[in-house]
């Protein structure tokens, strides 16, 4: 197929020997293609030893290599598969990253005359140019320096510029594009500098000249390998907690505990951060936080641009088909929420609706409509830029169709046929444990929450506080004894409810009855673009605290009180305690306080009496895996 590197070196010198015009080049490339057929090679070799030269070129060397590489791009139509199959090997193998400008030009020229000239080479050329994405190895550490990001811009702006010059040209390019882009996507195990890479050019392609065509594969791709990423944390490889005390810490184990200021990094908590720290060594962890990260990113220059709402369809039909079924997943999902962050009105409320018509949706399989009532709930507790009034008005969804189930279901206890059902009914009570001091705080919320048949529905044959998770269940009665929510709250058991088999049997083997997917975010790149807009369990002011807090007052203690406020809904006003003035690495430490998610043993004992507390570890959605 080549030549010896003799043999090389004689054609290179004899052809730099001669001077020929451009055209007379051109003449002398094609006469040495043609003439391979009928069994004349010299000069065929000749034109393979010149551009197969290795060593670092001089300058009048780099010239006639880039006036070879024109004179092939006049040429093409000589050029045959089967007989110039080594020339063709060599060229779709050639780096853009090895060369200069001149020499960048020179070759993808040459490309897009073969993309153009014949539909044999476009697959080839397509792949040549999504093989640049990424730099060979050895450009990593110079891609930190300025000539490493200097040549990184030289090499991709022309690529991508190709690419649009094809599509141009070739109105079905960009249909056999989409294939080689996911085929040569990066796998989990690939280093992070160069899947990042990767990620950026398929970015780039979704809001490129080219994204009417291919923009929405690039997304759905992207979700996917997020997704991949995802689930290769596993749980028990990152977390270092005894289990046999309980899978989740409590919060006032927490704030009891005191924090090691001393050594620690910023964000990293004391028994917190033990997950923190492991994570942060987890190479997985590190891709997947920076792959989110420039996700995020891209999502803010869509929102700037006014295309937010479009790319956000895309997403949401890859959540609904890939994420909202991974019950494995622990991060990628935070995707939507920051989409639904930057635009509340129409992306925020666009996602609780696709979920509750999800729950609703008869025809779905129950562990989908039991993981979107669960991504639901999550949501509607954690999104501090929801208003109030937008998240009753889907607990009043969500509360009749429990009203309407229970009018048709009058039978006994029972887990696995109902469990729909209960993880319904345990979505109402999570959502209000965050959410029902701020309706009870404003007289039309408060009125259409006691107008809610949640006593109805709680009280039914099915018993959904007998199977939900009891510290959401003695969480939610705490808030509705103080709130006066029921009318006869003496029917209500609202102490000493022990975990039963009943929650773990509804909750089947993904344990969907401990998934809440919006638990604080543990990847430390990505808190950064959560953190301003969610809302932590610490944060939460419930209906009960008025009473403690006259309790420390008749104690002699006083305790300064913040309160957040929504800039779009004053009932929000008294639901939060405020952490806008903190600095963000102090804050830090609070997220070892947040998660409701609850742990095995969920009861504990100061002396004769038996105290619930909402779970605070900074602990994601559960799996059969970690369980």
């Amino acid at each position: 197929m080549g030549v010896e590197l003799a043999t090389d070196k004689a054609g290179f010198h004899e052809m730099d020997e001669v001077n020929f015009s451009d055209s007379e080049l051109v003449y002398h490339v094609k006469n040495a293609l043609q003439s391979v057929p009928l069994g004349h090679s010299d000069s065929y070799d000749q034109l393979i030893g010149l551009l197969h030269h290795t060593e670092r070129r001089a300058p009048d060397e780099v010239a006639l290599f880039v006036t070879s590489l024109k004179a092939l791009s006049g040429a093409v139509s000589c050029i045959d598969m089967v007989h110039h199959k080594s020339l063709l090997s060599l060229i779709f193998g050639m780096s853009l990253w090895n060369y200069g400008p001149d020499v960048m030009d020179a070759l993808l020229e040459l490309i897009l005359a073969l993309a153009v000239s014949s539909g044999n080479y476009l697959d080839c050329c397509l792949d040549m140019l999504v093989s640049n994405f990424m730099p060979p190895w050895s450009f990593i550490d110079l891609l930190k320096q300025p000539r490493g990001i200097a040549r990184k811009d030289q090499v991709l702006s022309r690529v991508h510029s190709t690419l649009k010059d094809i599509a141009d040209l070739v109105p079905l390019s960009p249909s056999r594009l989409v294939p080689i882009v996911i085929q040569r996507m990066p796998n989990v195990f690939t280093k992070e500098p160069l899947i990042v890479v990767y990620v950026e050019n398929m970015l780039r392609l979704e809001s490129g000249l080219i994204r009417e065509l291919v923009g929405n594969m690039m997304l759905v791709a992207l979700m996917d390998r997020l997704v991949d990423l995802d689930v290769e944390i596993a749980w028990e490889e990152i977390l270092q907690d005894d289990f046999s005390k309980g899978i989740f810490e409590m919060e006032l184990e927490d704030m009891e505990e005191p924090a090691d200021d001393g050594e620690s990094d910023v964000g990293e908590l004391h028994r917190g951060s033990s997950s923190r720290k492991s994570l942060g060594r987890n190479l997985i962890a590190e891709k997947l936080d920076s792959l989110m990260v420039l996700t995020f990113e891209h999502l803010e220059s869509c929102e700037a641009g006014g295309r937010l709402v479009e790319v956000f369809e895309t997403l949401m039909l890859s959540f609904q088909t890939t994420v909202l079924n991974a019950f494995k997943s622990k991060f990628a999902q935070f995707v939507m929420y920051y989409a639904c962050a930057l635009d509340p009105e129409n992306c925020g409320v666009r996602f609780a609706r696709m979920l509750s018509d999800s729950f609703v949706c008869s025809t779905s399989p129950p562990l989908s409509r039991m993981s979107a009532v669960a991504y639901l709930a999550s949501y509607l507790s954690r999104g501090k830029f929801l208003t109030a009034s937008f998240v009753a008005n889907i607990l009043e969804r969500l509360v009749v169709w429990c009203l309407d189930y229970c009018k048709i279901h009058d039978g006994d206890i029972n887990p696995k046929a109902h469990r729909v059902f209960y993880s319904g009914c345990q979505a109402i009570m999570y959502v209000l444990c965050f959410r029902m001091r701020s309706m009870m705080n404003v007289p039309n919320l408060r009125s259409q929450l006691l107008l809610l048949p949640l006593e109805t529905i709680l009280k039914h044959p099915l018993s959904p506080l007998k199977v939900c998770l009891p510290s959401i269940v003695e969480e939610f009665l705490r808030q509705a004894k103080a709130a006066r929510l029921f009318t006869v709250s003496e029917t209500f058991i609202f102490s000493d409810l022990l975990e039963s088999e009943l929650s773990r049997a509804f909750g089947g083997i993904d344990r969907l009855d401990m998934f809440f997917p919006f638990d604080p975010c543990l990847l430390k790149k990505c808190d950064r673009y959560i953190r301003p807009n969610f809302v932590y369990w610490s944060m939460v002011r419930t209906t009960y605290d008025d009473d403690e807090e006259e309790e420390d007052s008749s104690d002699g203690e006083h305790g300064e009180d913040y309160e957040y406020s929504h800039p779009d809904d004053v009932m929000m006003a008294r639901s939060y305690d405020g952490c806008d003035d903190l600095d963000l690495d102090e804050f830090d430490h609070s997220m070892n306080k947040m998660s409701i998610t609850p742990k095995n043993s969920l009861y504990y004992r100061f002396g004769d009496e038996l105290k619930m507390q909402m779970p605070s570890r900074i602990r994601p959605s559960t799996s059969p895996e970690s369980l």
